[in-house]
């Protein structure tokens, strides 16, 4: 072999036996949404009812959904009275609610409805209630409260 050979094959020897870098690099990339399940309620009526004569259907509140969640939410409406006008006494006449339009219900228990879908801009939905006429009413002033609340599913 050649004096001039030797020197460029030693050098083909050590890089052979140097195999080249196979780095990998990665840049993680992540992001977060955070919950937003709210319900807005807007009073549409402030107007005292008469017992007397009753009401059908009248709006009371807009309520508007939002909740972002993909599997949907749960919107509960409960009734401090349990679903009736109570007075000072005691004394009680009871009401239905409708609410969007999902038929007419007693509050006499919590009522829950399920939405199956996220509502990532809000939907709003009125707020009805049905006083039917009470002609033998006991004077007085007449109250109940309203909950609605939304939770995650």
């Amino acid at each position: 072999m050649s004096h001039l050979l030797r020197p460029f094959l030693a050098v083909l020897a050590i890089l052979g036996a140097v195999s080249p870098a196979n780095a990998v690099n990665s840049v993680p990339i992540k992001g977060k949404v955070e919950t937003n399940c709210t319900v807005q309620v807007s009073q549409s009526s402030t107007a005292s009812i008469d017992l007397v004569k009753g009401t059908s259907r009248l709006n009371v509140a807009r309520v508007r959904e939002l909740c972002n969640l993909g599997n949907g939410f749960k919107i509960s409406i409960t009734s401090a009275n349990a679903g009736s006008l109570v007075d000072a006494a005691g004394n009680k006449v009871p009401y239905t609610i409708s609410y969007d339009n999902s038929g007419v219900r007693s509050l006499s228990a919590d009522v829950v409805l399920t939405r199956t879908s996220p509502a990532l801009i809000g939907t709003t939905r009125n707020f009805t209630v049905t006083v039917p006429a009470k002609a033998d009413a006991v004077a007085g002033s007449y109250a109940d409260t309203i909950t609605i609340s939304i939770a995650a599913r």
